[in-house]
Protein backbone atom coordinates (compact mmCIF):
# COMPACT_ATOMS: atom_id res chain seq x y z
CA UNK A 1 0.00 0.00 0.00
CA UNK A 2 2.82 2.37 0.82
CA UNK A 3 4.20 1.87 -2.65
CA UNK A 4 0.77 2.61 -4.14
CA UNK A 5 0.43 5.83 -2.13
CA UNK A 6 3.87 6.96 -3.27
CA UNK A 7 2.97 6.24 -6.89
CA UNK A 8 -0.29 8.20 -6.53
CA UNK A 9 1.50 11.16 -4.95
CA UNK A 10 4.09 11.20 -7.72
CA UNK A 11 1.35 11.03 -10.36
CA UNK A 12 -0.51 13.90 -8.71
CA UNK A 13 2.62 16.05 -8.67
CA UNK A 14 3.33 15.20 -12.30
CA UNK A 15 -0.23 16.13 -13.27
CA UNK A 16 0.08 19.53 -11.56
CA UNK A 17 3.42 20.19 -13.23
CA UNK A 18 2.03 19.07 -16.59
CA UNK A 19 -0.98 21.37 -16.13
CA UNK A 20 1.09 24.49 -15.49
CA UNK A 21 3.67 23.71 -18.14
CA UNK A 22 1.05 23.26 -20.84
CA UNK A 23 -1.34 26.12 -20.04
CA UNK A 24 -0.93 29.17 -22.29
CA UNK A 25 0.66 31.88 -20.14
CA UNK A 26 1.70 35.30 -21.48
CA UNK A 27 4.22 37.21 -19.37
CA UNK A 28 5.45 40.54 -20.74
CA UNK A 29 8.56 42.46 -19.78
CA UNK A 30 7.87 45.20 -17.20
CA UNK A 31 6.95 48.45 -18.96
CA UNK A 32 8.96 51.41 -17.72
CA UNK A 33 7.41 54.87 -17.60
CA UNK A 34 8.71 57.29 -20.25
CA UNK A 35 10.04 59.59 -17.53
CA UNK A 36 11.28 56.77 -15.29
CA UNK A 37 14.72 58.39 -15.05
CA UNK A 38 13.06 61.33 -13.30
CA UNK A 39 14.91 64.04 -15.19
CA UNK A 40 14.21 67.22 -13.25
CA UNK A 41 17.03 69.62 -14.08
CA UNK A 42 17.69 72.92 -12.27
CA UNK A 43 18.68 75.90 -14.46
CA UNK A 44 20.54 79.11 -13.61
CA UNK A 45 19.00 81.33 -16.25
CA UNK A 46 15.28 81.79 -16.74
CA UNK A 47 14.08 80.96 -20.26
CA UNK A 48 12.13 83.43 -22.35
CA UNK A 49 8.48 83.02 -21.42
CA UNK A 50 5.69 83.93 -23.79
CA UNK A 51 3.03 85.44 -21.53
CA UNK A 52 0.38 85.28 -24.25
CA UNK A 53 -1.68 82.12 -23.79
CA UNK A 54 -4.66 80.60 -25.55
CA UNK A 55 -7.91 81.47 -23.81
CA UNK A 56 -9.06 78.55 -21.68
CA UNK A 57 -12.22 76.66 -22.69
CA UNK A 58 -15.52 78.12 -21.56
CA UNK A 59 -17.51 74.88 -21.87
CA UNK A 60 -17.10 71.32 -20.68
CA UNK A 61 -15.65 69.79 -17.54
CA UNK A 62 -12.39 71.75 -17.83
CA UNK A 63 -14.28 74.73 -16.40
CA UNK A 64 -14.39 72.93 -13.05
CA UNK A 65 -10.61 73.28 -12.51
CA UNK A 66 -10.11 76.07 -9.98
CA UNK A 67 -13.75 76.00 -8.89
CA UNK A 68 -15.10 75.05 -5.47
CA UNK A 69 -16.34 71.61 -4.54
CA UNK A 70 -19.76 73.20 -4.07
CA UNK A 71 -19.89 73.93 -7.80
CA UNK A 72 -18.48 70.46 -8.49
CA UNK A 73 -21.24 68.68 -6.59
CA UNK A 74 -23.86 71.00 -8.07
CA UNK A 75 -22.77 69.92 -11.55
CA UNK A 76 -21.88 66.25 -10.99
CA UNK A 77 -23.48 65.32 -7.66
CA UNK A 78 -21.68 63.39 -4.93
CA UNK A 79 -18.85 61.07 -6.01
CA UNK A 80 -18.98 57.30 -5.77
CA UNK A 81 -15.96 57.44 -3.45
CA UNK A 82 -13.20 59.70 -2.14
CA UNK A 83 -9.61 58.56 -1.65
CA UNK A 84 -6.18 60.17 -1.18
CA UNK A 85 -3.61 60.54 -3.93
CA UNK A 86 0.18 60.77 -3.81
CA UNK A 87 0.09 64.44 -4.85
CA UNK A 88 -1.57 66.28 -1.95
CA UNK A 89 -5.13 66.10 -3.24
CA UNK A 90 -8.00 63.64 -2.88
CA UNK A 91 -9.54 61.75 -5.76
CA UNK A 92 -13.28 62.11 -6.17
CA UNK A 93 -14.32 59.20 -8.39
CA UNK A 94 -17.41 59.34 -10.62
CA UNK A 95 -18.20 56.00 -12.28
CA UNK A 96 -21.14 57.10 -14.33
CA UNK A 97 -20.64 54.40 -16.99
CA UNK A 98 -17.83 52.92 -19.14
CA UNK A 99 -18.61 55.73 -21.57
CA UNK A 100 -18.29 58.46 -18.92
CA UNK A 101 -15.60 57.84 -16.29
CA UNK A 102 -14.29 60.78 -14.27
CA UNK A 103 -11.51 61.31 -11.74
CA UNK A 104 -11.52 64.70 -10.04
CA UNK A 105 -8.58 65.88 -7.93
CA UNK A 106 -9.68 68.04 -4.96
CA UNK A 107 -7.57 69.96 -2.43
CA UNK A 108 -8.82 72.43 0.17
CA UNK A 109 -12.31 72.35 -1.37
CA UNK A 110 -10.93 73.36 -4.79
CA UNK A 111 -10.74 71.32 -7.99
CA UNK A 112 -7.13 70.79 -9.05
CA UNK A 113 -7.63 68.49 -12.02
CA UNK A 114 -10.21 66.49 -13.95
CA UNK A 115 -9.36 63.27 -15.82
CA UNK A 116 -12.04 61.91 -18.14
CA UNK A 117 -12.48 59.09 -20.60
CA UNK A 118 -15.40 57.57 -22.49
CA UNK A 119 -17.37 58.67 -25.52
CA UNK A 120 -19.89 60.65 -23.41
CA UNK A 121 -17.31 62.56 -21.33
CA UNK A 122 -17.51 66.31 -21.95
CA UNK A 123 -13.87 67.07 -22.82
CA UNK A 124 -14.63 70.26 -24.78
CA UNK A 125 -13.08 71.58 -26.94
CA UNK A 126 -11.88 68.03 -27.57
CA UNK A 127 -13.93 64.92 -28.22
CA UNK A 128 -12.98 61.49 -26.94
CA UNK A 129 -12.54 59.29 -30.00
CA UNK A 130 -11.50 62.05 -32.40
CA UNK A 131 -8.52 61.40 -34.66
CA UNK A 132 -4.99 62.53 -33.92
CA UNK A 133 -4.58 64.23 -37.30
CA UNK A 134 -7.76 66.28 -36.84
CA UNK A 135 -6.70 67.30 -33.37
CA UNK A 136 -3.26 68.42 -34.48
CA UNK A 137 -4.81 70.53 -37.25
CA UNK A 138 -6.97 72.42 -34.76
CA UNK A 139 -4.74 72.61 -31.68
CA UNK A 140 -1.68 74.69 -30.90
CA UNK A 141 1.01 72.27 -29.69
CA UNK A 142 4.68 72.58 -28.80
CA UNK A 143 7.55 70.37 -27.66
CA UNK A 144 8.18 72.68 -24.70
CA UNK A 145 5.47 73.96 -22.37
CA UNK A 146 6.20 76.45 -19.59
CA UNK A 147 4.47 76.87 -16.25
CA UNK A 148 5.08 80.10 -14.36
CA UNK A 149 4.23 80.17 -10.65
CA UNK A 150 5.16 83.46 -8.97
CA UNK A 151 8.95 83.84 -9.52
CA UNK A 152 9.42 80.15 -10.42
CA UNK A 153 9.52 78.87 -13.99
CA UNK A 154 9.07 75.20 -14.97
CA UNK A 155 9.54 73.93 -18.52
CA UNK A 156 8.22 70.53 -19.62
CA UNK A 157 10.03 68.89 -22.53
CA UNK A 158 8.06 66.44 -24.67
CA UNK A 159 9.87 63.74 -26.67
CA UNK A 160 8.77 62.04 -29.90
CA UNK A 161 6.80 59.33 -28.08
CA UNK A 162 5.00 61.95 -26.00
CA UNK A 163 3.89 63.71 -29.18
CA UNK A 164 2.21 60.50 -30.33
CA UNK A 165 0.69 59.29 -27.06
CA UNK A 166 0.27 62.18 -24.57
CA UNK A 167 0.73 65.77 -25.62
CA UNK A 168 0.49 68.79 -23.33
CA UNK A 169 -1.53 71.84 -24.33
CA UNK A 170 -1.28 75.18 -22.53
CA UNK A 171 -4.18 77.52 -21.89
CA UNK A 172 -4.41 80.63 -19.74
CA UNK A 173 -4.00 79.19 -16.23
CA UNK A 174 -4.89 75.66 -17.33
CA UNK A 175 -3.11 72.71 -18.94
CA UNK A 176 -4.51 69.75 -20.87
CA UNK A 177 -2.88 66.36 -21.19
CA UNK A 178 -4.28 64.57 -24.23
CA UNK A 179 -3.89 60.79 -24.09
CA UNK A 180 -3.85 59.01 -27.45
CA UNK A 181 -4.19 55.47 -28.64
CA UNK A 182 -1.30 55.67 -31.12
CA UNK A 183 -2.34 52.43 -32.84
CA UNK A 184 -5.96 53.41 -33.49
CA UNK A 185 -4.82 57.07 -33.76
CA UNK A 186 -7.64 58.35 -31.58
CA UNK A 187 -7.98 60.47 -28.44
CA UNK A 188 -8.68 58.15 -25.51
CA UNK A 189 -8.68 60.46 -22.47
CA UNK A 190 -8.08 64.06 -21.37
CA UNK A 191 -6.69 65.42 -18.12
CA UNK A 192 -7.23 69.11 -17.33
CA UNK A 193 -4.89 70.24 -14.57
CA UNK A 194 -3.64 73.39 -12.87
CA UNK A 195 0.02 74.46 -12.91
CA UNK A 196 1.11 73.59 -9.34
CA UNK A 197 -0.37 70.09 -9.53
CA UNK A 198 1.24 69.49 -12.94
CA UNK A 199 4.63 70.47 -11.51
CA UNK A 200 4.21 68.13 -8.53
CA UNK A 201 3.40 65.23 -10.83
CA UNK A 202 5.96 66.25 -13.54
CA UNK A 203 4.83 63.60 -16.06
CA UNK A 204 7.49 64.78 -18.57
CA UNK A 205 11.14 65.72 -18.38
CA UNK A 206 11.33 69.10 -16.69
CA UNK A 207 13.75 71.97 -16.11
CA UNK A 208 13.14 74.66 -13.52
CA UNK A 209 14.38 77.99 -12.26
CA UNK A 210 13.56 78.87 -8.65
CA UNK A 211 11.99 76.59 -6.08
CA UNK A 212 11.02 73.04 -6.96
CA UNK A 213 7.47 72.17 -5.86
CA UNK A 214 7.26 68.59 -4.61
CA UNK A 215 4.43 66.58 -3.02
CA UNK A 216 4.57 65.81 0.69
CA UNK A 217 5.67 62.31 1.73
CA UNK A 218 2.62 60.34 2.92
CA UNK A 219 2.63 58.22 6.06
CA UNK A 220 2.76 54.46 5.60
CA UNK A 221 -0.93 54.30 6.52
CA UNK A 222 -1.90 56.90 3.94
CA UNK A 223 0.31 55.23 1.33
CA UNK A 224 -1.66 52.04 1.85
CA UNK A 225 -4.87 53.96 1.08
CA UNK A 226 -3.22 55.50 -2.00
CA UNK A 227 -2.18 52.07 -3.25
CA UNK A 228 -5.69 50.71 -2.77
CA UNK A 229 -7.15 53.62 -4.75
CA UNK A 230 -4.64 53.09 -7.57
CA UNK A 231 -5.55 49.40 -7.58
CA UNK A 232 -9.23 50.26 -8.00
CA UNK A 233 -8.57 52.82 -10.73
CA UNK A 234 -6.41 50.35 -12.65
CA UNK A 235 -9.26 47.83 -12.61
CA UNK A 236 -11.88 50.39 -13.61
CA UNK A 237 -9.81 51.92 -16.40
CA UNK A 238 -8.95 48.48 -17.76
CA UNK A 239 -12.64 47.70 -18.11
CA UNK A 240 -13.46 51.18 -19.46
CA UNK A 241 -10.89 50.76 -22.22
CA UNK A 242 -11.94 47.19 -22.99
CA UNK A 243 -15.58 48.23 -23.33
CA UNK A 244 -14.54 51.15 -25.56
CA UNK A 245 -12.79 48.62 -27.83
CA UNK A 246 -15.89 46.43 -28.03
CA UNK A 247 -14.72 43.80 -25.51
CA UNK A 248 -16.53 42.58 -22.37
CA UNK A 249 -15.54 43.91 -18.96
CA UNK A 250 -13.55 41.59 -16.70
CA UNK A 251 -14.64 40.25 -13.32
CA UNK A 252 -12.37 41.23 -10.43
CA UNK A 253 -11.10 38.18 -8.50
CA UNK A 254 -9.70 38.49 -4.98
CA UNK A 255 -7.08 35.76 -5.36
CA UNK A 256 -5.77 37.52 -8.46
CA UNK A 257 -5.77 40.87 -6.65
CA UNK A 258 -3.59 39.38 -3.91
CA UNK A 259 -1.21 37.94 -6.50
CA UNK A 260 -0.97 41.27 -8.36
CA UNK A 261 -0.51 43.31 -5.20
CA UNK A 262 2.23 41.03 -3.88
CA UNK A 263 4.13 41.31 -7.15
CA UNK A 264 3.86 45.11 -7.27
CA UNK A 265 5.12 45.30 -3.71
CA UNK A 266 8.03 42.98 -4.42
CA UNK A 267 9.06 45.02 -7.45
CA UNK A 268 8.86 48.29 -5.53
CA UNK A 269 10.59 47.13 -2.37
CA UNK A 270 13.30 44.94 -3.84
CA UNK A 271 13.82 46.59 -7.24
CA UNK A 272 14.54 43.07 -8.46
CA UNK A 273 16.93 42.55 -11.35
CA UNK A 274 16.09 40.96 -14.68
CA UNK A 275 17.69 37.70 -13.51
CA UNK A 276 15.55 37.72 -10.36
CA UNK A 277 12.46 38.47 -12.44
CA UNK A 278 13.16 35.41 -14.57
CA UNK A 279 13.41 33.24 -11.45
CA UNK A 280 10.13 34.76 -10.23
CA UNK A 281 8.18 33.78 -13.34
CA UNK A 282 4.47 34.52 -13.61
CA UNK A 283 3.71 30.85 -14.27
CA UNK A 284 5.45 29.86 -11.04
CA UNK A 285 3.56 32.48 -9.06
CA UNK A 286 0.25 31.14 -10.42
CA UNK A 287 1.30 27.64 -9.47
CA UNK A 288 2.39 28.60 -5.96
CA UNK A 289 -0.92 30.40 -5.41
CA UNK A 290 -2.78 27.27 -6.62
CA UNK A 291 -4.74 29.28 -9.17
CA UNK A 292 -6.52 27.20 -11.80
CA UNK A 293 -6.94 28.69 -15.29
CA UNK A 294 -7.33 27.92 -18.95
CA UNK A 295 -5.09 30.79 -20.10
CA UNK A 296 -3.35 33.64 -18.31
CA UNK A 297 -1.47 36.88 -18.94
CA UNK A 298 0.29 39.56 -16.94
CA UNK A 299 1.17 43.23 -17.42
CA UNK A 300 3.56 45.08 -15.13
CA UNK A 301 4.52 48.76 -15.19
CA UNK A 302 7.27 50.54 -13.28
CA UNK A 303 7.58 54.17 -12.19
CA UNK A 304 4.23 55.42 -13.52
CA UNK A 305 2.89 58.35 -11.51
CA UNK A 306 -0.71 57.09 -11.37
CA UNK A 307 -3.20 54.64 -12.87
CA UNK A 308 -4.30 56.86 -15.83
CA UNK A 309 -0.67 57.24 -16.92
CA UNK A 310 -0.06 53.50 -16.52
CA UNK A 311 -3.10 52.49 -18.56
CA UNK A 312 -2.07 54.85 -21.38
CA UNK A 313 1.40 53.31 -21.40
CA UNK A 314 0.00 49.78 -21.56
CA UNK A 315 -2.38 50.68 -24.38
CA UNK A 316 0.50 52.03 -26.45
CA UNK A 317 2.87 49.09 -25.99
CA UNK A 318 1.96 46.40 -28.54
CA UNK A 319 2.62 43.33 -26.38
CA UNK A 320 0.99 44.79 -23.27
CA UNK A 321 -1.93 46.06 -25.34
CA UNK A 322 -2.55 42.57 -26.75
CA UNK A 323 -2.76 41.21 -23.22
CA UNK A 324 -4.97 44.07 -22.00
CA UNK A 325 -7.37 43.60 -24.92
CA UNK A 326 -7.29 39.79 -25.10
CA UNK A 327 -10.87 38.66 -25.68
CA UNK A 328 -10.30 35.23 -24.07
CA UNK A 329 -9.76 36.56 -20.55
CA UNK A 330 -12.75 36.89 -18.24
CA UNK A 331 -11.18 37.66 -14.83
CA UNK A 332 -8.60 40.13 -13.60
CA UNK A 333 -6.57 41.05 -10.56
CA UNK A 334 -4.89 44.42 -10.11
CA UNK A 335 -2.24 45.59 -7.69
CA UNK A 336 -0.45 48.86 -7.01
CA UNK A 337 2.43 49.67 -4.70
CA UNK A 338 3.92 53.14 -4.98
CA UNK A 339 4.53 53.71 -8.69
CA UNK A 340 4.45 50.01 -9.62
CA UNK A 341 1.29 48.51 -11.14
CA UNK A 342 0.38 44.90 -11.99
CA UNK A 343 -2.49 43.39 -13.97
CA UNK A 344 -3.15 39.63 -13.80
CA UNK A 345 -5.54 38.24 -16.42
CA UNK A 346 -6.95 34.74 -16.61
CA UNK A 347 -9.61 32.72 -18.36
CA UNK A 348 -11.46 30.32 -16.10
CA UNK A 349 -14.95 29.19 -15.19
CA UNK A 350 -16.52 32.09 -13.27
CA UNK A 351 -18.31 29.66 -10.94
CA UNK A 352 -15.01 28.34 -9.57
CA UNK A 353 -14.10 29.32 -6.05
CA UNK A 354 -11.44 32.03 -5.78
Amino acid sequence: MKVLYRVLIILAVLLVVFFYLNQPVKENEPLKAPNSEGRVIPQKMAPDVNDSAVERPTKGLSTLVGQSTRKLTKKLGNPDRKSPSAYDFDWWVYQKSPSNYLLVGVKNHKVKQVYMTGSEADASPFKIGQGIDELYRNTITDTEVTVKIQHNIYTFILNEDDLQTRILVMYDGLYAQLYFDAIDKTLEAVRYIDGPTLVKQHPYDMTYVGDLITPSVPSSYKQEEIDLENQKQLLELTNVYRVQKGLPALLSAEDLNKLAMAHSEKLAVNKISKEEQESDAFKDRLKNAEIQFDSAGENVTEDYLDAPEAINGLLNSEKHRNTLLNEQFNQIGTGAFGKHFTQVFIQRNETENY
